[in-house]
């Protein structure tokens, strides 16, 4: 990670490798945060975009456990975008962060960690509206 990047920030998790690659993260060891909610994404539609929000309170750590993602993270003054494509390596999200996943095959899957129970007042789905709320918090 380059000095440059605000909002990119990387975890990466324990491998173990013998007849397998099994790869394990626990708290506090691993996770900045207790996990409440665990969630997968698979079979996403080819080079459709996902995401496109913000979350008020959550905090999450995205990890592509097969295939590729282009992430692209705003604070609503900096915006910076990476590519996941290893399966120990993963990208934390911190709360009022707009993130958005791109170019990802229908093969590509990711797992999420999060640290807080679904709830959808929680997402900030208008980009208008986070960009209002963003520069609020600023203040």
């Amino acid at each position: 990670m380059s000095s440059k990047n605000k909002l990119i920030k990387f975890i990466t998790i324990p491998t173990i490798t013998d007849d397998c690659q099994l790869c394990f993260a626990q708290y506090p060891d691993h996770m900045p945060f207790k996990i409440k909610r665990i969630y997968f994404i698979i079979s996403p539609k080819a080079n459709e975009p996902r995401g496109c929000h913000a979350h008020r309170k959550t905090r999450q750590v995205l990890f592509c456990i097969q295939g590729k993602v282009r992430m692209i993270l705003d604070d609503g003054k900096n915006r910076e975008e990476t590519i996941l494509s290893s399966p120990e390596k993963g990208i934390l999200l911190e709360k009022m962060v707009w993130h958005e996943m791109h170019d990802m095959a229908r093969s590509t899957t990711l797992i999420v960690v999060a640290s807080e129970k679904y709830d959808p007042a929680d997402y900030i789905r208008s980009y208008d509206q986070f960009k209002k709320l963003a520069k609020a918090k600023k203040k």
